[in-house]
């Protein structure tokens, strides 16, 4: 009788440090679901017209490849000696709207924290100015003529291997901006920013090519989409391939007729503008889609504006006169 009222009484004990387990067990899950995976839209305003949506718009490049939107937000500010000139981001040639927080090309979003990542507006975004005092003028789908690509992707290395890149330099400075809970800032200080860190130096190796000092730099305005592909997400071995060429306008892509022969890239190794704007959205990415049938429909979406986007006209006076000697 003792016995088995013992072993009930155990049965019961087991059964309540089971059942507290289990509830502390599933809340630890939620709490990092909720802090590191959970996915939440951009706001309305990203996608309330075609424009916004591609110079703002995420293609999912920000599971893999996006930083830490605080990261990214402080490395001007603790990290200005490894920029060209003044302005952070914006001398590097980055297009930049009055008012917006990102450059265009730039995207935010919430996987479990702020992220942020690219989209291919980054690279086919023109702008001009009449005067020099005056403030640009931006054209989606243009070439990014004064955009310096290769310096952006060594700037993220470089300030990686710097040791003032580490949880107190950063947090220091993020909590001037940022009224992080305590949560967040252990999140920042003992996963993220060290995580962050050694993905930026895994990228050294992965883009070895561009530190190789038998090969010219790129300039501004022109990209190795390629070899940006073959190695940076499909980790092909480094070759002797080199092939910056000039960033193209992507507008009016209705134009080009393969049944006519036409073709794309500057090698004409294409005909299919579809299969060109996939190939460039996953280099952007660095890895598999997280959610294929969303990065599919983005390239659909993408495909059909660039499709529909016409040329702009030429924003200055035309002397008919002249134009038609």
């Amino acid at each position: 009788m003792l016995e088995s009222h013992a072993a009930r009484r155990l049965a019961r004990i087991l059964l309540v440090v089971f059942s507290v387990l289990l509830i502390v067990g599933g809340l630890l899950a939620y709490i990092g679901w909720y802090r590191f995976f959970r996915e939440e839209p951009q706001p309305g305003w990203v996608t309330a017209t075609p424009e916004m949506r591609f110079k703002y718009g995420s293609i999912g490049a920000e599971w893999d490849a996006g930083i830490p939107y605080w990261i990214f937000y402080v490395i001007p500010r603790v990290f200005p000696d490894k920029f060209p000139g003044p302005g952070g981001y914006a001398s590097l040639g980055a297009a930049w709207e009055q008012g917006q927080e990102l450059p265009i090309g730039f995207t935010k979003k919430v996987i479990g924290f702020p992220r942020v990542a690219n989209t291919c507006a980054v690279c086919h975004t023109a702008s001009y100015r009449a005067s020099p005092d005056e403030v640009p003028t931006f054209v989606e789908a243009g070439p990014a003529h004064t955009l310096n690509v290769v310096a952006f992707f060594r700037l993220l290395v470089d300030v990686a291997k710097d040791p003032r890149f580490n949880a107190d330099v950063l947090m220091r400075e993020i909590g001037l901006v940022a009224d992080l809970d305590w949560i967040d800032r252990l999140a920042y200080r003992f996963l993220i920013i060290p995580i962050t860190r050694k993905r930026l130096l895994e990228r050294e190796r992965q883009f070895a090519w561009i530190y190789r000092k038998d090969f010219p730099d790129w300039g501004r305005g022109r990209d190795d989409a390629m070899n940006l592909t073959k190695y940076f997400m499909i980790n092909a071995p480094m070759d002797d391939t080199f092939g910056p060429t000039d960033m193209p306008s992507v507008w009016n892509l209705q134009k080009y007729k393969p049944e006519q022969g036409m073709f794309l890239n500057l090698a004409g190794d294409s005909h299919d503008a579809y299969s060109v704007i996939i190939d460039s959205a996953l280099g952007l990415l660095g890895a598999a889609p997280h959610n294929k049938q969303a990065f599919l429909d983005e390239v659909k979406w993408m495909q059909e504006y660039l499709s529909r986007k016409a040329p702009p006209k030429y924003p200055f006076p035309i002397d008919q006169a002249k134009a038609q000697a």
